[in-house]
């Protein structure tokens, strides 16, 4: 019997770094990462009541400069599953469709 953590593609890594939260029916949120992969990152919604349902168009970004004075980039997901904390995002590649 597999686990869940056998059937992931990609290797998570423990990350907490505060991130904004963007959806277009909404004001942007801060949240925090839980854990980061190359597919997708999971997000802990920080007492936010008004979760983003699974197959929602999201977009994230790292609050706050990354370095000199660039503006991180925003970067597209798709949320894929609630957890007890939060969502899990998987990452919006425009090629994959």
């Amino acid at each position: 019997m597999m686990n869940d953590n056998e059937k992931r593609q990609h290797p998570r890594l423990p990350v907490e770094v505060e991130v904004e939260l963007h959806r277009s029916d909404r004001s942007m949120c801060l949240v925090w990462t839980d854990d980061l992969s190359n597919g997708g990152v999971s997000l802990t919604m920080n007492g936010h009541g008004d979760w983003p349902p699974i197959g929602a168009r999201v977009q994230i970004r790292i609050s706050g400069p990354l370095g000199g004075d660039d503006e991180p980039p925003l970067v597209d997901a798709i949320v894929v599953r609630h957890t007890e904390a939060g969502i899990a995002v998987r990452f919006d590649d425009p090629m994959r469709e």
